[in-house]
């Protein structure tokens, strides 16, 4: 099968442009459409990202480049006799799911700035870098040789950040069987040996627990740029996690936050990427796909995520206490999710975004999800007298939905949880109250630590904001 052939180079020395040249295969007769995404993959809104583009010509069979037409906001039409299609992208924001060029660094989220034909998307793929150079280093999780890379079909090449620089430091890890790459853009970085032992130890942790992990060799890419940023993409075989400025990551508070993220991302390689809503398999990038499972994609994974920080020992449990109390305060803190569920509030990231919305409307599927995922942990738990957990449950998930690519829904998540207990109907309460519903969590949660172990108390200061307090339970003699 003849691949899409893209030639992607920087435009202009004086502005941050990249231009694609693309010539297409065996197109219809009658002409075709070209498509640019609406949305990438891990981050659950609208992307306008069309207003990064400045033009799309095509080359007439008279030697000519004309303007193409756009038949809605994000999609061009191709008139007959045309192959061959030009583009240029203005690349200047630079975060975990953008696409930034500057004189030492390239790099691409094909999501945001490369079209494909959405009638043909098993079409393969064939990018040609043309400012990479030969002592430049590249990571990425797609197939290539120099220059050049491959991606099977649309869904593997929107899912493939690519990150290529003059000064790129890189590290290598195995776990079992596969093979782990770390990749750092920045001037600073954090202890080297510290940081790839913590990540062989997540990990570890993490896999083991799932007993296989999904793909057979993982990309780790990191931006530590001179800028404010703190944020981090999950994709299929790579994540790339942002954080600045560089200078941050020196210090022990940033350097957490960092591990976290990256515990995080790697989580989400089984539970989005694989375990995935059925809304999203496979990812229609034509349109808003809104889903009610936001509070698993991300309420479980963060809640996951750092405790496999615990479980790996990267933290104690003093550490793991301090990571849950910020979580909580920003629970505590948030009066929206009095008034939107937190399944509800995943369907609606989609309207409002990651951005403040009108006041007091949503709950965080981040925050919110965690905390349910946390009491429905301890109900585990403590029906099972600890035989069983929510990691039993999505391991479980990923041995009968994940691994077989079988859509996710509200039912089979939740009886995947029951069935861990053995009881149906044994979390119909907490599905009902915090997950459908608008309940206050406040003497669950106390209730829930507590059979940690752990005692959990709350203040509120003169601004009426509420303070955390989460400490070990003496033993008594």
């Amino acid at each position: 099968m003849n691949p899409i052939r893209i030639a992607i180079q920087r435009a202009s020395d004086e502005r941050p442009l990249l231009l694609f040249l693309a010539d297409f295969p065996d197109v219809p007769t009658e002409g075709f459409e070209l498509q640019l995404p609406v949305w990438r993959p891990g981050r659950y809104e609208l992307g306008n990202f069309a207003q990064n583009v400045y033009s799309v010509e095509g080359f007439t069979p008279n030697g000519d480049w004309v303007r193409l037409l756009k038949s809605d906001l994000h999609r061009w039409t191709v008139p007959a006799g045309i192959t061959r299609v030009r583009w240029s992208i203005y690349a200047n924001e630079l975060n975990a799911g953008s696409t930034f060029v500057d004189a030492d660094l390239v790099y691409i989220n094909p999501v945001n700035c490369v079209l494909y034909d959405p009638a043909r998307p098993h079409l393969p793929f064939k990018l040609v870098l043309g400012d990479l150079k030969a002592d430049w280093s590249v990571g990425t999780a797609l197939k290539h040789e120099g220059p050049v890379f491959h991606a099977a079909h649309v869904q593997e090449l929107m899912d493939s950040p690519i990150l290529a620089a003059k000064s790129l430091w890189h590290q290598q890890y195995s776990v079992k069987s596969y093979d782990f790459h770390v990749w750092v853009y920045g001037d600073q970085m954090p202890d080297s040996e510290r940081f790839i032992n913590d990540h062989v130890r997540f990990t570890t942790a993490q896999v083991d627990a799932f007993g296989t992990f999904p793909v057979q060799e993982y990309h780790f890419l990191y931006l530590f740029p001179e800028r404010e940023v703190r944020h981090g993409v999950e994709h299929e075989a790579s994540t790339v996690i942002a954080l600045g400025p560089s200078e941050k990551v020196l210090t022990e508070e940033g350097y957490m936050e960092l591990i976290s993220i990256a515990s995080h991302e790697l989580y989400h390689t089984w539970n989005v990427k694989k375990i995935r809503p059925s809304e999203w398999l496979p990812y229609d990038f034509t349109k808003a796909c809104p889903s009610r499972l936001g509070y698993v994609a991300e309420g479980v994974t963060t809640y996951m995520g750092d405790l496999f920080l615990l479980e790996s020992g990267i933290v104690d449990v003093e550490g793991w206490c301090r990571i849950m109390e910020r979580l909580i305060d920003r629970h505590l803190n948030n009066p929206g999710r009095f008034n939107l569920s937190v399944a509800e509030s995943s369907f609606d990231t989609w309207l409002d975004g990651y951005k403040p919305g009108i006041p007091e409307r949503t709950s965080n599927i981040y925050v919110e999800g965690a905390i349910l995922a946390f009491i429905c942990d301890v109900v585990i738990m403590d029906k099972t007298e600890e035989k069983a957990s929510l990691q039993t449950a999505m391991t479980n998930l990923w041995e009968r939905i994940g691994q077989r690519q079988i859509g996710l829904s509200e039912n089979i998540y939740w009886a995947a949880l029951e069935q861990c207990i053995g009881e149906v109907g044994a979390l119909a309460s907490v599905r009902r109250a915090f997950c459908n519903g608008t309940g206050d969590t406040w003497l669950v949660l106390r209730a829930a630590m507590r059979s940690q172990g752990l005692e959990l108390s709350r203040e509120q200061g003169d601004q009426g904001r509420w303070k955390s307090r989460l400490e070990r339970i003496p033993v008594e003699a």
